[in-house]
């Protein structure tokens, strides 16, 4: 398997034992894929548990917290993942870390204590489902799970970043498998709403995880705010955050509108197809996660970029063998009724959503150099740009192809976010490498 991921690579030097990438993947790589994969076995008994109605409000709310989770960390993730190592002691570091902990820790108690106080939650739901739902039920639920997966996403990339890898793999163990399990229990033995089961298992699991892991980022921090390292990191981190208002459209939008223009069957069909589609980039995150801090420590411009672009022909080949065999996979699984039949239209949907999937793994690989060169902007400016072209496509495609339009406005949009990104990046690296010559 080391050798494997050696020759998979094919950017290093195989034959040293002490190579930084090999090794990260080596330890984290396979224990992610594994531990993500027994999550995705669970998705028969999901469905056997829940009803259809109620596997696609489930999805669809955690959807919800996932796209305004990313908007409320003000992209403070990825400064953590360009600044940490630039400080060179521990204490500065430290100091850093604390910087960013105040700063998101103000963030969210300033936007979630009067949105919640006042009743704002209550309208941007109504907007947000075209359908009668308690709310109610579910606010608290919502709340923590914001809370939990803001601050998630800076931890997970704390923990990369400082490499601390004992401490990922137990983490993805617990995050992933012990929480699944623990929720088709909970579904199996408690007679009661699944949605609600489903979530407080997710999301006090979740904290649970944070609180014990957090320990590790606490015990390294120094109490000093710095005004200097806040203002460095929300410069990097804000247009981030923008990128991920602007991406609500077009990570969001698919799904947005098809609960508007379709009925909640449509929807739970569509999460399906959406939950063995991820795969692909379940899989990418984990070497997203592993290559990023990497990529960061490499000066030589060419020569990362040459690295890119082999990687991302290797991926392509791999994901493209791999949604062969998910697409098999769904249908072995639907044939032999572990995947009830008031599914198969997932079918025709999965392939789609599978090339969707291939393409939005690649993208990050070429976000990366505008974290590289400090130049996050470029990101808010391609998200406007493809932010209407996809809530054009919706606008239109939905309405008439159902799941179908969809998945499609979901490919296309995809597919143009990979073409500005890599004319950006050709455009800055030549520009670039210009400048060093001329010196």
């Amino acid at each position: 398997m080391r050798e494997y991921i050696k020759r998979f690579i094919g950017v290093y030097d195989i034959r040293s034992k002490n190579n930084v990438l090999v090794n990260r993947l080596w330890g984290v790589l396979g224990i992610d894929m594994l531990v993500k994969a027994s999550g995705f076995l669970l998705i028969p008994f999901y469905l056997m548990l829940m009803t259809q109605g109620e596997f696609g409000l489930y999805n669809y709310i955690i959807s919800i917290i996932q796209t305004f989770s990313l908007i409320l960390n003000l992209g403070l993730y990825i400064s953590v993942t360009k600044y940490y190592h630039s400080h060179s002691s521990s204490t500065e570091r430290g100091k850093f870390l604390f910087t960013i902990f105040i700063t998101l820790s103000v963030f969210i108690v300033a936007v979630i204590v009067p949105l919640y106080l006042l009743g704002l939650d209550y309208r941007i739901i109504k907007f947000l489902f075209s359908t009668t739902f308690a709310y109610q039920d579910y606010r608290g639920l919502i709340l923590l799970g914001l809370l939990v997966s803001t601050m998630s996403f800076t931890l997970n990339s704390y923990l990369f970043t400082s490499e601390k890898i004992r401490q990922i793999k137990t983490y993805n163990i617990c995050r992933i498998l012990l929480i699944n399990i623990l929720s088709v229990i909970g579904l199996y033995l408690i007679d009661s709403d699944s949605v609600q089961i489903r979530l407080t298992f997710t999301y006090v699991g979740e904290l649970l995880l944070l609180t014990f892991f957090g320990y590790f980022a606490m015990k390294e921090m120094v109490p000093e705010f710095k005004n200097k390292l806040m203002r460095s990191s929300l410069k990097m981190g804000i247009p981030v955050m923008l990128s991920s208002i602007l991406g609500i459209v077009v990570n969001f939008g698919d799904k947005f509108f098809l609960e508007k223009y379709g009925t909640i069957e449509d929807l739970s069909n569509y999460y399906l197809a959406f939950s063995f589609a991820s795969i692909i980039p379940l899989i990418f995150a984990s070497f997203q996660n592993v290559w990023l801090p990497i990529f960061m420590k490499e000066k030589d411009v060419q020569k990362n970029y040459e690295k890119t672009k082999r990687i991302i022909s290797k991926l392509i080949l791999l994901f493209m063998v791999l949604a062969v065999i998910i697409w098999i996979g769904f249908q072995a699984l639907l044939w032999l009724h572990f995947i009830p039949i008031k599914y198969s239209q997932v079918t025709y949907i999965l392939p789609i959503l599978l090339m969707t999937q291939i393409v939005a793994s690649i993208v990050p690989l070429f976000s990366n150099y505008f974290i590289y060169f400090e130049k996050t902007q470029i990101v808010t400016i391609a998200g406007i740009f493809v932010g209407i072209c996809s809530l054009t496509l919706a606008l239109f495609l939905i309405p008439v192809l159902n799941v179908y339009g969809a998945a499609l406005t979901a490919l296309i949009s995809n597919m143009l976010y990979l073409f500005v990104y890599y004319y950006m990046v050709v455009l800055i690296k030549t520009k670039h490498l210009a400048s060093v010559t001329t010196l």
